[in-house]
Parts: structure tokens; C-alpha cells; sequence
């Protein structure tokens, strides 16, 4: 049913024990794997089967390269599909079972890794040749081949700068950890490495990395949230518009009090609803006073939409009411994560309207999706003090 499988993403609603529509991506094999090698690693990976008892370990490169790059999404908005597969099946996922609430030499030497202000070197030698397996995720990036850990060694040494080492010797908690290092400019992408690896907390407990994602951008969303209505309400209407991988974004502004809703719509022949025949529109919407459930229709897109949104609302140093659509096409025929609703809305264009009705026509004309559709789903465009618009 393809209308589950939109809501599903992957997640394994469904019981099985892996997703049929991401078991059949293949993708070409582009390095060379072998079981010793030496390289930069950028990142580290974590899995969430059999949480607590999960996959750990570094990304890293089988060759030497600017890595940065590699585990940095932020750096890839304007890069189309096969680029993006491109940086992410060079990097090799070294695995260790670890326990999430128990450290080892591997959980200290990666955390050093992760907290690195540069990638370092590593060497490693794994158990067997690593499988070239490209792993797909609708919150998380691709992640590429896959081999167990015999020995792991850093060759240089890590450079940690002193605002990230406090955080992570305070008796802090995560989300404290989290808001700190936000502030002094450390992207959601950084934070979501140190919070997965372990380093961040009074506990200091090892995060799926997919969890990670949507743990950094809601605790970081709800922080500016708070923020924001501190801010005086906008004065016109303004619309975010933007379009990458086949998603196509106009974000409505409204002159009222914080609220949130996104409408995400997918057409027929998009990657999680080929062989549908109609339009399936999803909505998610959060009072003033914020939501109590998670956003389980749209999941980790959903906070990365947000964060993105009030990112602009405090560029602007102003509050509003907030109306995402979101149009996903035929064009996007392959999950790359999050990050690309994220990095869509930061970039977005951004016009003013001084009515609702001009600011309404505008979207109308760049959306292929009949209003009437939206509408019926939406619970911002049916409430009384818009109802007089249509």
C-alpha cells in the first residue's frame, strides 16, 4: 500500500525486517575496498537494530582527500543525485558492536574523531573485506560499504577546540550541550556527530545516528521557538519559495502568532509512491503552545522543515504563523535524508505581499497541485480568520 509506505519511509511499520522499495536501489561500486587501509574520516556512523546493542563506528576515506566534504550536507546543496552517492559510497563504515551506556577503547577513540575540529587520520584493519553495501534512510545520509573492526588507530592527533571540550566535561545535559554549541556557531550537522557519538550528557549515551537527526533538530527548534515570540510579528505576508532534488518548497509567512503546518504532498511516480495514481497529501501542524506527539506522518522531515523555517524567522528577528507546501515529484527518485528539506528552505527565495490574497495567488501559480486538495487537508487555511480568503 503506497500510501503506508509514504508515511512509513523506510521505518518498517510494515513488520518486515527491511525495506522492499530501498532493498532494490543499486548503486555502482566506486573504490576499491580492501581490509587494511588509511584515510581521513569525517564522521562515524551509528545503527538502531537491536538498540541497545548497536553497530558503532568511523566514516572514513580509503585514500586521502579534503573529507570534510564527504559527511558535510550543507556543502552539497546544488549537487545533484549522482554527486552526493558519489561522496557517500567512498566513505567505509568500520563496525563495532557496542553497548550504548558502556564505553570502550573504540566509543573513546571515535568520540576523539568526532570532536575533532578537522577530520584526522586513521588506520584501519578490519575482520574481513568490507562488503560494498550503499545503505539508504529517509532521515539519515547514504551510507556506504560496511566491514567488523580488528584494530583502529589514530595517527594524528585530534584537534578539540576549547568550547567543545568544556561542553563535554560539564555535567551538562545533551540538549544544554546542544543549545550552547548552537549558539557559538557549530552547525545542526556537528551537533548531530557529537550527540550520536556518545560525548554529549550527564550519561554520555551512545545515539542512533538517524535518531540523532531529529533529536538535534527538534531540541534545537524548540529553543528558537522560544526565541521567536519574543519577536515582534511580521508586518506583510511573505513566501519562501525554492525547488532541489525534486522538492519543491513555498513556505506562507502569515502576520499572526507562532503556529506551525506542513502539507506535504506526493505525486504520483516519486520514489515511496511509484505505480500510484492519485495525490497523496499528508499534514502536521503544531499549535502556540507546541505538539505533545511526534510528527509520525512526515517524521525527521518534519524538524528539519521547522528548524530551517525558524532559522529565517530569526534572521528576520520576527515572529509569524508559518504554513509549509511541500511538493515532492517524480524528480526525487532516490532518499538522500533530511538535509535536503533543511538546506532547501534555508536557501530559499524569499518575497513579500502586503494581502493574503496576493501572497495566496503567488503560491497558487507555482504549485502543480490543486489548491482545493491542500486546503481540505490543512487546519491553518480553515481557520475562521483566513476562511474570508477563499
Amino acid at each position: 500500500n503506497r500510501e503506508k509506505c509514504v508515511v512509513c519511509k523506510g521505518r518498517l511499520f510494515c513488520g518486515l525486517s527491511k525495506c522492499p522499495i530501498l532493498a532494490q536501489i543499486k548503486v555502482q561500486k566506486r573504490v576499491s575496498l580492501d581490509r587494511e587501509f588509511f584515510g581521513p574520516s569525517p564522521s562515524l556512523f551509528v545503527g538502531w537494530k537491536n538498540y541497545p546493542y548497536v553497530y558503532y563506528g568511523p566514516l572514513s576515506l580509503p585514500f586521502e582527500d579534503n573529507a570534510e566534504i564527504y559527511d558535510n550536507p550543507k556543502l552539497w546543496y546544488g549537487e545533484g543525485f549522482e554527486e552526493i552517492i558519489n561522496y557517500r559510497s567512498s566513505l567505509i563504515r568500520s563496525m563495532e558492536r557496542v553497548r550504548v551506556d558502556r564505553e570502550n577503547r573504540i566509543v573513546e577513540d571515535v568520540q576523539e574523531i568526532v570532536l575533532s575540529e578537522k577530520p584526522v587520520d586513521i588506520e584501519v584493519k578490519l575482520k574481513k573485506k568490507p562488503k560494498f553495501r550503499i545503505l539508504f534512510s529517509a532521515v539519515s545520509q547514504p551510507m556506504g560499504p560496511l566491514g567488523k573492526i580488528e584494530e583502529l588507530k589514530i595517527t594524528e592527533n585530534p584537534k578539540i577546540s576549547k568550547k567543545v571540550d568544556k561542553v563535554v566535561n560539564d555535567d551538562i545535559k545533551a540538549e544544554n550541550a546542544l543549545d550552547i554549541l548552537y549558539k557559538e556557531g557549530y552547525d545542526v550537522y556537528s551537533l548531530t556527530r557529537f550527540l550520536s557519538s556518545g560525548a554529549l550528557g550527564i550519561e554520555k549515551k551512545i545515539v542512533p545516528t538517524r535518531w540523532s537527526i531529529t533529536a538535534v533538530d527538534d531540541i534545537i527548534g524548540k529553543k528558537l521557538i522560544s526565541e521567536i515570540k519574543d519577536f515582534k510579528i511580521i508586518d506583510k505576508y511573505i513566501v519562501l519559495s525554492n525547488s532541489y532534488l525534486g522538492n519543491h518548497f513555498e513556505i506562507l509567512l502569515i502576520p499572526k502568532k507562532w503556529e506551525f503546518e506542513i502539507l506535504e504532498a506526493w505525486i504520483p511516480n516519486t520514489f515511496w509512491t511509484m505505480g500510484a495514481k492519485t495525490i497523496n497529501i499528508t499534514s502536521e501542524y503544531e499549535t502556540y503552545f507546541g505538539r505533545k506527539e511526534y510528527a509520525i506522518k512526515q517524521g525527521g522531515g518534519y524538524y528539519a522543515i521547522r528548524l530551517a523555517v525558524l532559522e529565517r524567522l530569526k534572521e528576520l528577528k520576527r515572529q509569524a504563523c508559518a504554513l509549509v507546501f511541500r511538493e515532492v515529484t517524480p524528480d526525487y527518485f532516490l532518499p538522500v535524508g533530511v538535509w535536503e528539506c533543511r538546506e532547501n528552505v534555508r536557501n530559499a527565495e524569499i518575497n513579500s505581499f502586503d494581502t493574503m490574497n496576493e501572497a495566496l495567488s503567488y503560491i497558487r501559480s507555482r504549485l502543480t497541485t490543486d489548491f482545493d486538495l491542500w486546503k481540505k487537508k490543512s487546519v491553518i487555511l480553515n481557520q475562521e480568520t483566513l476562511e474570508s480568503f477563499f
